[in-house]
């Protein structure tokens, strides 16, 4: 019986957004599982960040990288080609107007699937185990005061309503692929206090190391096959409240980005001015 949290022997994943906060986790974790006979499909979309990510990845056998743009469908032909499950952690932590990263990996995902169907005579739906939020399970969302969720959607609403429509997509796609959500709440920069996988409840917080420790567990537990949705949270977020002036302040902020118009541009002028004097102090 294969110890949880390492791939099985055989198993050809596929890991989308090799390079951002969470996935570059993922990824260091299956690269360190110590499974040599893994085949692993990195998309990235610069392929110079995951080198400086990861100096030995050319030389790493199991790994084939694939660079582009998420919408190049015959780049995710390639990338999906021969792959059983497939790890997507991209996303937008920041309310950015207009983002659509997740539908157009959605559209370009299912049209590489449909194409594969097509042309197989044994076909079977593909695996996928996409980072979601827990702002989108009834189960999870039902445990908050109602002007806390209120909040939070109106927050992050635009890249909500990206995720949202992209999983719709997904989801009516069910001859192409089976789909687990992975649920969180506030994503924290903070070391691993151990991963808490369930499908009944979502503690308020999951560190960056803790959700990557729970992508691993998810691909490689044969438990989690027939679950189509599960949270991941640190233990550490057990007692919430030790969380709750990280995410007050964001929720504050996001709502100030949803509501007053040009304040985000103004906090990016800020933010780059203060950089630059940053930059001319170090050379002073």
């Amino acid at each position: 019986m294969e110890a949880a949290g390492t791939p099985h022997s055989s198993q050809c994943l596929a890991l989308l957004g090799g390079t951002g906060h969470t996935g570059r986790l993922v990824l260091r974790n299956l690269l360190t599982s110590g499974n040599n006979q893994m085949e692993l499909h990195v998309y990235v979309r610069s392929k110079e960040k995951l080198i400086a990510l990861f100096p030995d990845i050319l030389s790493d056998a199991r790994v084939t990288i694939f660079k582009g743009n998420i919408q190049d469908d015959g780049l995710m032909q390639r990338c999906l080609s021969g792959v059983d499950t497939i790890i997507c952690t991209l996303g937008e932590n920041e309310n950015i107007p207009g983002i659509r990263v997740m539908q157009d990996f959605a559209r370009s995902a299912l049209e590489a699937l449909k194409s594969f169907k097509d042309n197989s005579s044994h076909w079977k739906p593909r695996r996928l185990i996409l980072l979601s939020s827990a702002t989108w399970n009834k189960r999870f969302a039902d445990s908050r005061p109602a002007i806390l969720h209120w909040m939070i959607r109106n927050t992050f609403a635009q890249s909500y309503e990206d995720l949202v429509k992209a999983q719709k997509l997904l989801k009516a796609s069910p001859s192409l692929l089976s789909i687990l959500l992975v649920q969180h709440n506030a994503l924290v920069d903070e070391a691993a206090s151990g991963c808490e996988v369930s499908t009944e409840f979502a503690y308020m917080a999951v560190s960056y190391e803790d959700l990557a420790d729970g992508f691993v567990k998810l691909a490689s537990d044969p438990m989690y096959t027939n679950i189509d949705a599960v949270g991941v949270s640190s233990r550490s977020a057990e007692n919430g409240l030790r969380y709750f002036p990280f995410v007050f302040t964001k929720v504050l902020r996001g709502l100030m980005c949803q509501f007053i118009p040009g304040y985000c541009r103004a906090e990016y002028v800020i933010y780059q001015w203060l950089q630059t004097l940053k930059e001319k102090s170090k050379k002073s």
